[in-house]
């Protein structure tokens, strides 16, 4: 798992363990954390590699085999896209190709974590109709690109890959430091102030 020290990365680690699954976790901790695993790194089955998946050489550490590989690494949250939009990047293009690679070498089942900046903005264009060097686009077009590295993959080779889409999600574990309308509110409440929805009302985007 890619993007494993990730708050949803985390979650899913600790998962798959109980399920009785053995688990592989990679995360460069550039916005994930070590502690989020620290829990698991005593149990049988669970090894955390603090790797960049986007880094040459890196499917060499990735020994496998493996049945399923599962890519959350980049980061999804608005905030982190103008001031990581390089590696927003990276994380789409070629991390997304190293790690679709692992997984046809080992004949495994491959699921992208997508999000929503791939559908429409903020102001509501179209994908297609948003400015691509954009101040806040670096991690949309990410997305996008990753998205149909997917499908042209499957479609060309065959590969059992797949995509979800995942909006906002809040939960235990979560950041309240973090950027994000969830950790804002947790924030706001936490410090007693005034729990402030932004925005005026006509938004539509949803919370896991």
């Amino acid at each position: 798992m890619t993007g494993g020290a990730g708050f949803l990365g985390s979650h899913l680690c600790t998962r798959l363990l109980d399920a009785g699954a053995e688990v592989d976790c990679l995360d460069d901790l550039s916005t994930g954390r070590a502690e989020k695993v620290a829990h698991l790194a005593g149990r049988p089955g669970f090894r955390f590699l603090e790797r960049d998946i986007s880094a040459p050489g890196c499917a060499d550490a990735l020994t496998g085999p493996y049945d399923l590989v599962l890519h959350l690494a980049g980061p999804a949250s608005p905030a982190a896209r103008p001031v990581r939009p390089v590696e927003a990047l990276d994380a789409g293009s070629v991390g997304t190709r190293t790690a679709l690679d692992v997984a046809g070498r080992d004949g495994a089942r491959f699921l992208l974590a997508s999000s929503p900046p791939v559908g429409p903005d903020a102001r509501g264009d179209a994908p297609d109709e948003a400015d691509p060097v954009g101040p806040h686009r670096a991690c949309a077009e990410a997305v996008r690109f990753a998205e149909a590295l997917v499908a042209a993959h499957a479609g060309a080779h065959g590969s059992n890959a797949g995509i979800v889409r995942l909006f906002d999600g809040y939960g235990p574990g979560m950041r309240s430091d973090g950027p994000g309308t969830p950790a804002a509110l947790i924030e706001a409440a936490l410090a007693g102030m005034p729990v402030t929805v932004p925005g005026d009302g006509s938004g539509t985007h949803p919370l896991c």
